[in-house]
């Protein structure tokens, strides 16, 4: 068992989740801080290192969904509702969806190390 603590792990969906939620993220007054929420640009940028955007899924698309939230940030369930909804509008089984969002990895260009757990 000790082993496979020296393998690398495999990201997930909640930690890309984290990922994304902390990326590109305008400095603050407040150091190291964590966000545990994902704003409607990271989820975009998501969608487009997966691949899945301009086509199928579009910004009006993405836009029009998160503004039913009402939030400035969108938590984890949230994310989850919206990944439902656009896979049932785009016709994408949410299984792939949720696959094709892991496989995309972490963000081109992050140079942030990411311990995942």
């Amino acid at each position: 068992m000790a082993d496979d603590d020296d393998k690398p792990k495999k990201h997930t969906l909640d930690t890309l989740f984290m990922v994304y939620a902390n990326y590109q993220v305008i400095p603050t007054e407040i150091e190291n801080e964590l966000f545990d929420s994902i704003l409607l640009s990271q989820l975009d940028a998501w969608l487009e290192q997966a691949k899945l955007m301009p086509n199928p899924i579009t910004r009006t698309q993405t836009g029009l969904i998160y503004m039913r939230y009402k939030k400035w940030r969108m938590e984890y369930e949230d994310f989850l509702e919206v990944l439902h909804q656009l896979s049932v509008d785009n016709d994408i089984p949410l299984d792939e969806f949720k696959q094709t969002m892991i496989d995309a990895g972490i963000p081109s260009g992050a140079t942030d190390i990411v311990i995942v757990k």
